[in-house]
């Protein structure tokens, strides 16, 4: 009875759901607990070792900080001793990758081979890069000198000496090993040997330590190294050793139940799937509708996620430990809902017998099977084949009534048998020329039918895939020209910029020469300032992110207010601007912001390209439905660029690009017509460039 009770309650809806939710919240749970301890635990020894002193992490601290102050005095002496240049004093060429680097690069140059006289002429010709690579590694030595120390000092309570005869390392200047010796946690290595307190763990002495005891023992070196901990470090020390035991230990029994209560609830989720009250049978749900197969691969694809992102999402802590623990719970959340709702639907598959036979794989090929029997069964080519032999098996049966009838026709059918094969030959021939690239090869057959059909499809399709692989070559090579053009007009600056910080770096500013960099540094960056905005202006008029603002607009008062703001520019280009007008007002339906752009760029333009001391003329004229503007000028540069391709983004007519322009005004100012349902057309006669624009008349 108890037993139908439970089997009865176990199978509803609201205990599945329930028990779904929880095995969800469970993990959560045990989740959170284990970033409780990620988070806030800094030694995981603490679990099991109750007391402090009693650690291996006491010892092993004291052990690391010998053996950087070993370090510190065996490479870098003191600060005093790295700014004095004592780290690169005897530098060789393979000792800094910036002197192999250079060295190589010398020999190079110069054509020599690796020897004594060339390492001498190095030296001396390259004295003076030579300084500067030397004044990086003291730089170098220096921030990594720091960093040691700085580590030594974190957390407090360290206290330390360290000498090697000549150079000390200390922050306290106290020399006496029984300073050190009263602490209650100590290390001594000097002419007496080595000396550890408390002496935890395994390994008693550290590689370089007996290394360090070697020398000493020697008497090569005067080196004598104390360290200890104060009371107050080891008060702080004990504490945070107190908090981590006691968040190990509470966090791990809640983690340990929820591993447990998932497992119960996971086991008894994967029994009840596909079962109802009152119904042996399984069901299946719409969620298995989905390939099982497919299925899989997203499990494998979550687990994998989970691994491979999990220290990803850990390192936000460093930025925010409440949104990393936010984004990783609801990340948990949504991934252990999907994991159970694609390995419960698997389950009920297998319930089913339905696991394989539900799978994309047994989907596709049996459908590939049905498909391929299709093809052989179809086809005009295999129904007159079969057709063809059916006929000489019925003659064949004909024949011992008829005997004369059997040669005519069985000549005619293999005549037309031969036909059709010849046909589907030449087919093939073309064919196999065409797969080689050679598109201008046709399939010639005479007659009609199905072949001849056929062929000429083939021949359509090789004339369409010329005409697209032309058009994907042309499409290859404006990519490529664009790609480099964008990567010189973005490098030239910038190149310069970084050349001129790096001279303002070496000189200061106050040198002499820092205003002209700095102008330097003003223009270029005004470069790319210019460049950026040019590209965003792009590609907002080719998306189509712009709406026009039509109204009606006074071309001719918009000439002259255009050359009004661009005077002082005008009067410095030393261009002579002729306006011609049919009429004193021509009204065109615009948007006067637009059109103003997109006579500002072609000024631009002719201000950039225009033949010095030359004539600008600006034509605007009307009909019935349209108003023209075109602007004339002589070109500076020999023009020999197709017009379609000088209004291409980053196509200029300076193919040097020695000029300040960028290649975008042409390509922007057509955008932007077309915005405005206007056309910009270019004509190029010789050196005589001229550009127009139409634009519908207003009230036309």
């Amino acid at each position: 009875m108890l037993v139908t009770k439970w089997k009865t309650y176990s199978r509803k809806i609201v205990t599945k759901v329930s028990a779904f939710i929880l095995l969800i919240i469970f993990f959560l749970i045990g989740a959170s607990s284990a970033l409780n301890i990620y988070l806030n635990v800094a030694n995981y020894e603490s679990i099991t070792v109750k007391s402090y002193m009693k650690s291996n992490t006491i010892s092993n601290e004291l052990r690391y900080a010998a053996s950087r102050l070993e370090y510190v005095l065996k490479v870098y002496k003191s600060e005093s001793y790295i700014l004095n240049g004592g780290t690169v004093k005897n530098l060789d060429i393979e000792d800094s990758w910036q002197l192999t680097n250079l060295y190589n690069n010398y020999i190079a140059e110069k054509g020599l081979t690796d020897n004594d006289e060339a390492r001498d002429l190095f030296w001396t010709e390259k004295n003076k890069e030579i300084e500067e690579i030397k004044n990086i590694i003291m730089k170098t030595d220096l921030g990594n000198f720091e960093q040691v120390i700085n580590d030594l000092n974190e957390p407090g309570g360290l206290i330390y000496y360290a000498t090697d005869g000549k150079n000390e390392v200390t922050n306290t200047n106290n020399s006496n090993s029984h300073y050190y010796k009263i602490q209650n946690v100590y290390i001594l290595i000097d002419k007496k040997g080595l000396v550890l307190y408390p002496e935890n763990g395994y390994n008693s002495y550290s590689a370089s330590l007996l290394d360090t005891f070697e020398d000493i023992e020697d008497g090569r070196q005067k080196m004598a190294i104390y360290a200890a901990i104060t009371e107050e470090g080891l008060l702080s020390r004990a504490e945070k050793w107190n908090s981590d035991r006691d968040t190990l230990i509470k966090n791990s029994s809640v983690i340990i139940l929820c591993v447990a209560l998932i497992i119960t609830l996971f086991i008894y989720l994967a029994a009840v799937t596909g079962r109802i009250t009152g119904d042996d049978d399984v069901h299946m749900s719409a969620f298995d509708r989905l390939y099982s197969d497919f299925s899989l691969i997203l499990i494998i694809g979550i687990v994998a996620l989970c691994i491979t992102q999990f220290f990803n999402i850990l390192n936000i802590r460093y930025t925010s430990e409440n949104l990393m623990r936010f984004v990783m719970l609801s990340s948990a959340a949504v991934l252990v809902a999907a994991f159970q709702s694609l390995f419960y639907s698997i389950v009920r598959h297998i319930k089913n017998g339905t696991l394989i036979k539900h799978s994309m794989t047994c989907f596709v090929l049996s459908n590939t099977a049905k498909a391929l029997v299709k093809i052989a069964a179809g086809g005009p080519l295999m129904v007159k084949a079969v057709s063809a032999v059916i006929i000489l098996i019925g003659i064949s049966f004909y024949c011992s009534k008829v005997p004369l009838m059997i040669i005519p026709l069985t000549a005619s059918a293999a005549y037309y048998v031969y036909i059709k094969v010849r046909k589907f030959q030449t087919i093939q021939e073309g064919l196999k020329v065409a797969k080689t690239g050679d598109y201008d090869c046709k399939i010639n057959l005479e007659g009609a039918g199905e072949f001849r059909q056929l062929a000429e499809d083939i021949n359509a399709m090789t004339s369409g895939l010329k005409i697209a692989v032309q058009s994907e070559v042309k499409s290859e090579r404006l990519k490529t020209e664009l790609i480099t053009n964008v990567s010189h007009d973005i490098k030239t600056p910038l190149t310069s910029i970084i050349s001129y910080v790096d001279l303002l770096k070496r000189e200061g500013l106050n040198s002499p020469n820092a205003p002209k960099y700095l102008d330097v540094l003003d223009r270029k960056s005004n470069r790319l300032k210019t460049l950026t905005e040019d590209l965003f202006e792009a590609a907002k008029a080719t998306s189509g992110s712009i709406d026009p603002n039509f109204e009606k607009v006074n071309v001719n008062a918009l000439i002259s207010q255009i050359l009004g703001e661009l005077d002082e520019k005008i009067h410095e280009s030393k261009l002579v601007f002729k306006v011609i007008s049919e009429r004193d007002r021509i009204f065109a339906k615009a948007d006067g912001r637009l059109l103003s752009r997109v006579m500002e760029n072609l000024l631009s333009n002719i201000f950039k390209y225009a033949l010095k001391e030359s004539r600008v003329y600006i034509d605007i004229s009307e009909n019935e439905k349209e108003v023209f503007v075109s602007f004339k000028n002589i070109s500076a540069y020999e023009l020999n660029i197709p017009v379609e391709e000088l209004m291409e983004r980053f196509k200029r007519g300076d193919e040097s690009r020695s000029s300040e322009g960028n290649g975008l005004g042409l390509a922007i100012a057509r955008s932007l017509m077309e915005i405005q349902e206007g056309l910009l057309s270019i004509n190029i006669d010789g050196d005589l460039f001229k550009a127009e624009i139409r634009l519908t008349k207003y009230g036309k």
